[in-house]
C-alpha cells in the first residue's frame, strides 16, 4: 500500500523508549504444532522481559531533545543553589553509570557497581555524604579513587512515569561540604521537576493503544537524528503492514482489531530490542522501524524473524488466505551520504515502496531494497 508523501517521516527514531506491552495476553502456540513460526513467537515470548511498564533508561539514554534540555536546566540551578563543582543527572542502566547535562565537568560512564549512583538510588530519599573518603565502601567508588577525586557527594533519585528508578541528580565537590536546609528543598523541588517533565513527554511520545511511539513524536525526531548521523553509516528503514486488517475488522470487531494490534506490537518491540532498532506505529495498522546496520544481511534476518513471530502467534483470520494474521515487510538501506537516497524522505519512500512489492508478491513476506 502506498503511502502519502507526508506519511514517509512516519517511522521511529533513534531514542529509544524500550516498550513491551501486553506480553501476558500474547496468544500461546497450539499444543503439538510444530511449526517453526509458532516455536518462534513462543520463543520471543518466553525471552522478553516481563511486564507492560514503560521503561524510559534506553530512551533517554538516547538524548531527547526536551529531556536534555530540562536536564541541563536543573543541573545548572542545582549548582548555583549548592556552590558544587559539579552537577549532573546520571542515568542507570543494567551495567554502567551515564552522565548527562553535567555541569563543571565532562565525564565519561563508568561501571555501575563501582558509582556512587548505585548507592543513592537505594532509597527514595535525599542521600548526602559529607566526606566520601571517611566511608569504607564509598571511598573504593570510581570518582572518589579518581578524577575528580570526589569527596563530597549529594543525591536524589529520579523515577519514571512507571515508578522504575533511572538515574539520580546529583552534585559532587573535591572538597568536604555540608548541604543546607535550602539546597536540600532545591534538590527535592528539581526532582519534582524532571519526573512531570518525564510524564508529560511520556504522555506526548506513546501511542496509548500498542505502547509503541506515536505519529507525533516520531515526525518530531526523525530530521534531527539523521542530521545528527556520521557520513558513512548506514541507516535501515523498515514499513510493516498488517495483512488484509480491514477485513479483520470487518470480520471479528474493532476490539479484536485492537488486541491483534497490540499482540503485534509486542512481537514488534521484541524484535526491535534484540537488534537496536526503534518500534513506531505508523497509523491503523502500519507500523515502522528505524535503525543502524552494517549491512543488508542482519537486517533481513532480523525482519524474518518478525514475519516469522507474528505469523507464529496464530491469530485466527479467516478472510487471509493463510488462515491467520500476518504481516508484509518493506525494508531500505542506505549509507548517509551516498547518492541513493538523498534524505530520510527518500530512505522511507524506497522502504515503502519495498513494501508495495512484498504485497503485490503474496503478502507474509519480506523485501529489503539496498541503496
Amino acid at each position: 500500500m502506498k503511502l502519502p508523501d507526508e506519511r514517509r517521516l512516519k517511522c521511529c527514531d533513534y531514542v529509544t523508549l524500550t516498550v513491551v506491552s501486553a506480553l501476558s495476553k500474547m496468544i500461546p502456540s497450539a499444543a503439538g504444532d510444530s511449526r517453526p513460526e509458532t516455536r518462534v513467537a513462543s520463543r520471543l515470548i518466553e525471552d522478553a522481559p516481563q511486564g507492560s511498564e514503560l521503561s524510559a533508561i534506553e530512551w533517554l539514554l538516547h538524548d531527547d531533545q526536551v529531556m536534555r534540555e530540562c536536564f541541563r536546566h536543573a543541573a545548572e540551578i542545582l549548582k548555583c543553589v549548592t556552590g558544587a563543582s559539579v552537577t549532573a543527572i546520571t542515568l542507570l542502566d543494567k551495567d554502567l553509570q551515564h552522565y548527562r547535562a553535567e555541569a563543571g565537568l565532562i565525564m565519561s560512564p563508568i561501571p555501575r557497581q563501582r558509582s556512587l549512583c548505585d548507592h543513592a538510588v537505594r532509597a527514595d530519599r535525599l542521600f548526602v555524604v559529607e566526606d566520601a573518603r571517611s566511608d569504607i565502601e564509598l571511598r573504593e567508588c570510581a570518582l572518589v579513587r579518581g578524577a575528580p577525586f570526589v569527596r563530597f557527594y549529594a543525591a536524589i533519585p529520579i523515577r519514571a512515569p512507571g515508578g522504575e528508578v533511572v538515574g539520580a541528580l546529583c552534585a559532587m565537590d573535591p572538597a568536604p561540604r555540608r548541604l543546607n536546609r535550602g539546597a536540600r528543598d532545591a534538590f527535592a523541588h528539581l526532582r519534582a521537576m524532571i519526573e512531570n517533565d518525564l510524564r508529560l513527554r511520556t504522555a506526548a511520545a506513546i501511542d496509548p493503544l500498542t505502547g509503541l511511539f506515536n505519529r507525533r513524536f516520531m515526525l518530531e525526531s526523525i530530521r534531527r537524528q539523521w542530521q545528527d548521523a556520521e557520513t558513512g553509516e548506514r541507516i535501515a528503514a523498515v514499513v510493516i503492514d498488517v495483512d488484509w486488517f480491514k477485513q479483520y475488522n470487518d470480520t471479528y470487531g474493532h476490539p479484536a482489531g485492537d488486541d491483534c494490534l497490540r499482540k503485534v506490537s509486542s512481537v514488534l518491540q521484541i524484535v526491535a530490542d534484540e537488534h537496536q532498532m526503534i518500534a513506531g506505529r505508523i497509523g491503523g495498522e502500519e507500523f515502522g522501524l528505524l535503525g543502524a546496520t552494517t549491512n543488508p544481511g542482519p537486517l533481513e534476518t532480523a525482519l524474518e524473524r518478525l514475519r516469522a513471530g507474528v505469523e507464529g502467534l496464530s491469530i485466527e483470520h479467516s478472510k487471509s488466505c493463510f488462515g491467520f494474521v500476518t504481516v508484509s515487510v518493506g525494508a531500505a538501506t542506505t549509507r548517509k551520504g551516498e547518492r541513493a537516497y538523498i534524505d530520510h524522505h527518500e530512505l522511507f519512500a524506497a522502504a515503502d515502496r519495498a513494501l508495495y512489492r512484498a504485497k503485490n508478491d503474496g503478502r507474509n513476506r519480506v523485501v529489503v531494497a539496498t541503496g
